[in-house]
């Protein structure tokens, strides 16, 4: 039916006794808006849980910092310098951030193939899931170092005779 004569056709229907005329393209645009909001979700779900693994890691990492503030004093007091004691630091969250970020995404990756190889659930990879991957990568390094950096500023300004006297 041409579209400028929808309306009178609907409005003849409706008079009708028992009969409701509904137009489709209506319906069919308000479930397409529906799963378009729904559609928002899992990227919801995925940012909130990315901002919830970047506080744990964030976490982890300034405690184990300054759980070792007596071994940054005994590294200060055989001569090291604070910047040789934070470089240290970088390597050991680089090497937790790597490994976090490829167990992480190598945990995904065998759960999807191993539902996809069941012959259960199938779900589709996007195609820059590569990029993502290495994206996500990058930010968990990113994040160990920010981390290291901001709780290793306070444990290296402390003196070294405070830290060993207390400890």
């Amino acid at each position: 039916m041409p579209q400028a004569e929808l309306n009178r056709a609907l409005a003849e229907l409706s008079s009708l006794i028992f009969a409701l005329a509904i137009d489709v393209q209506f319906i069919d645009g308000l479930i397409g808006r529906l799963i378009e909001q729904f559609a928002a979700i899992p990227t919801i779900v995925g940012l909130l849980s990315l901002l919830a693994a970047a506080a744990i890691m964030a976490n982890t990492v300034a405690l184990s910092t300054l759980e070792r503030r007596r071994q940054i004093g005994i590294l200060k007091a055989i001569g090291l310098k604070s910047r040789r004691v934070l470089k240290v630091m970088f390597i050991e969250s680089s090497l937790v951030g790597l490994l976090s970020a490829v167990l992480g995404i190598g945990a995904s990756a065998l759960l999807i193939s191993l539902l996809a190889a069941s012959g259960g659930i199938t779900i589709p990879l996007p195609t820059d899931a590569r990029v993502t991957a290495i994206a996500l990568t990058i930010a968990a390094l990113l994040i160990g170092w920010v981390a290291t950096f901001l709780s290793a500023r306070v444990a290296l300004t402390e003196r070294v005779m405070n830290v060993l006297r207390y400890d």
